[in-house]
């Protein structure tokens, strides 16, 4: 059975202000951004951009917990979803996603993905998220050729009409 946690410390806000610079720290702190390519500006955009997301916050402010949805009208991908190693285990990304799940049943998506390492599928099976064991391609920068209808590369010089 699981201890009880005491959060009465932590504040869970939806779509409200994030300060954009403990977000990206968090992003570092937790190791998806080690390089610190992050901006401001993209930050911003990108919580403008997502169709929701949550914060969870402690008394004296600071940034502890995030996830967030982006997508369109029709397809959605769970994002981003992370808790400050210092307050792991305490029900933070718990309530995150009980936030996301949510607004997922508010929404009407015909699709909705969520990527995670495979030793936390328990935990995203517990909100109704399922392992499918199809093939995921991911697009590298850099590696791309392209090739017309006749099989071959074609001129990269653009013609004006």
């Amino acid at each position: 059975m699981r201890e009880q946690v005491d959060m009465s410390d932590v504040t869970f806000t939806e779509n409200g202000a994030v300060d954009v610079a403990q977000l990206n720290d968090l992003y570092t702190l937790i190791g998806w951004d080690r390089a610190r390519r992050r901006t401001t500006a993209e930050t911003l955009e990108m919580l403008r951009v997502s169709h929701y997301y949550i914060a969870a916050h402690t008394a004296a402010g600071d940034l502890i917990g995030f996830a967030r949805v982006c997508g369109d009208p029709y397809v959605a991908q769970v994002l981003d979803v992370m808790t400050h190693p210092d307050y792991r285990h305490r029900g933070i990304a718990t309530r995150c996603m009980h936030g996301v799940v949510t607004h997922l049943q508010r929404s009407r998506y015909v699709s909705v993905t969520l990527t995670a390492a495979s030793d936390l599928e328990a935990f995203y099976r517990q909100f109704g998220f399922h392992a499918v064991k199809e093939v995921a391609l991911a697009w590298k920068r850099g590696t791309a050729t392209i090739v017309d209808d006749e099989g071959t590369l074609p001129n990269p010089t653009l013609q004006r009409l």
